[in-house]
């Protein structure tokens, strides 16, 4: 999945066990890969908690990447074969817009003076 994950234009590509952490691009977010009966997860988590009706709005527009609280944060995943180079462009698309909305549902709950 490493020389997967590069050719389809990943950066910042290390396994550690059986996980491995990419970027989306060199100054984004990290993304996980995990093994998983023979498919791939890739799974990225964001320092959000969406409610529940955001996540419901999310995985039915989205329903090969999933919402969910993860370890008390926002989490989008999406199963891939190793190997296979639309899937991992098309979660590269949905990983950015999972941040973007995520971005934006953030700055929806700053009180007015709160910092970036």
């Amino acid at each position: 999945m490493i020389d997967a994950l590069r050719a389809a234009g990943f950066s910042g590509i290390e396994a550690e066990g059986a996980v491995i952490h990419a970027r989306l691009w060199a100054s984004s977010v990290e993304f996980t890969a995990t093994e998983e009966g023979g498919l791939w997860r890739l799974a990225l988590q964001w320092p959000l908690r969406a409610s529940a009706d955001q996540r419901a709005t999310w995985t039915a527009a989205h329903p090969m990447a999933p919402m969910d609280i993860h370890l008390g944060e926002t989490r989008v995943s999406f199963l891939a074969e190793e190997g296979d180079a639309a899937a991992l462009a098309q979660w590269a698309a949905l990983a950015e817009e999972a941040v973007a909305q995520m971005i934006r549902w953030r700055r929806a709950q700053r009180i007015p003076g709160e910092g970036m």
